[in-house]
């Protein structure tokens, strides 16, 4: 039977299980833990880890989950944290931690005009330097889809910072 995600629009084929509060469905989910296999796998690959988590999560984040919540909130910010303010990657895993301890975030409606993201590129990438490209463009086009709320990922960043 071919399910499609809903937030990212991946057909495929699967039975398996799904993420506990996330919007995989088996297959993205099964995809998705390819291509984590390959990076965990591979040190090279491994360098888009960190991005690739933060866009995913933050894409598949759209139940009503609190949890869900959270992580739509937390990765996005992350992603803004990468794009607009050229944070490192330990600036990031900081900020995910510190983050992490806020108590409630807000439901958030996905925007109407986002289009849907699949991770294509990634899977079928066939070296370490295609699989960063590939990551980096999924990452960026899941971050400017999420445009209308980045003043809510925004103040999430400031919140974290003390500011």
């Amino acid at each position: 039977m071919m399910d499609k995600c809903i937030a990212c629009g991946f057909v495929g084929t699967h039975s398996g299980p799904v993420h506990a509060y996330m919007s995989f469905s088996p297959a993205c989910w099964a995809r998705y833990g390819e291509i984590l296999a390959r990076e965990f796998e591979d040190r090279a690959y491994f360098e888009a880890h960190r991005l690739l988590v933060d866009a995913c999560c933050g894409q598949h984040s759209i139940g009503p989950d609190r949890r869900a919540r959270q992580s739509l909130h937390i990765h996005m910010a992350a992603l803004m944290l990468h794009f607009e303010d050229r944070a490192s990657k330990p600036e990031i895993v900081a900020f995910l931690s510190n983050a992490a301890r806020i108590g409630e975030f807000a439901p958030l409606e996905v925007p109407p005009a986002s289009p849907l993201v699949s991770m294509d590129a990634i899977h079928a990438a066939s070296n370490a330097r295609e699989h960063g490209q590939a990551v980096a463009e999924y990452a960026r086009r899941v971050h400017e889809a999420w445009a209308p709320h980045h003043p809510v990922f925004r103040a999430l960043i400031e919140r974290v910072r003390g500011r």
